[in-house]
């Protein structure tokens, strides 16, 4: 892994992944989105609250109710900035209401919901970007490691078949040395023998027995 590592290739992959990586990027857009979705959670809340409370002045629904009262208490903040823009329309003698205040009110929650949920999905899609981006230059580095990796161990492997070729060469060229240096030493010999001179006719001595006489 140290050798791949000193391949540039793979130190400046490695660089950028490690830099995407410890980006705090990521972080900070997941924080946002957290932050961001709470909000948007509060805010639609909101807007339900207001016009369930729009609906239930519309049908004249009993004020001394516990839930209703708990509607109207919850969004009595909310209402504070829209409240007295119309007037409200009693509907004949009954305690029905047609507050349009209340209801404009719900569609400006509404309105900032929609656009608050327009920026959760900007930053979701940023956050998956970003992690896309990391996991692919993460990939990319890997993928240039796993490469550098591979030419050495080729590199090697082609060392030890050149190696090995070498070595079969200077055994074979040993070998057909021996063999050359055998049939030299066994010409040498044959000639040697070719050249001795043959052995003279041998003198008769004085324990040979005589010739026979002549008739």
């Amino acid at each position: 892994m140290s050798d791949a590592l000193g391949d540039p290739l793979v130190r400046e992959y490695e660089r950028r992944a490690e830099e995407a990586e410890a980006s705090p990027v990521p972080v900070f857009l997941k924080i946002a989105r957290v932050i961001v979705w709470i909000v948007y959670a509060i805010v639609l809340a909101t807007a339900i609250l207001l016009t369930l409370n729009f609906l239930l002045r519309l049908f004249g629904a009993n004020s001394d109710n516990a839930f209703v009262v708990w509607v109207y208490r919850s969004t009595d903040r909310a209402m504070q900035p829209f409240r007295g823009i119309f007037p409200t329309h009693q509907l004949d003698d009954s305690s029905a209401a047609l507050d349009f205040s209340v209801l404009f009110a719900a569609l400006v929650y509404f309105i900032i919901a929609l656009l608050i949920d327009v920026g959760l999905r900007w930053l979701t899609n940023r956050l998956r970007r970003q992690q896309h981006q990391t996991a692919a230059l993460r990939q990319q580095a890997d993928a240039a490691t796993h490469d550098a990796l591979a030419r050495e161990q080729a590199a090697a492997h082609a060392a030890r078949e050149a190696a090995a070729r070498e070595y079969a060469a200077r055994q074979a060229a040993a070998d057909q040395y021996a063999i050359a240096r055998a049939a030299a030493d066994e010409a040498v010999s044959r000639q040697a023998a070719r050249d001795q001179p043959p052995a003279g006719p041998t003198q008769p001595g004085a324990n040979d027995p005589l010739p026979p006489p002549a008739g």
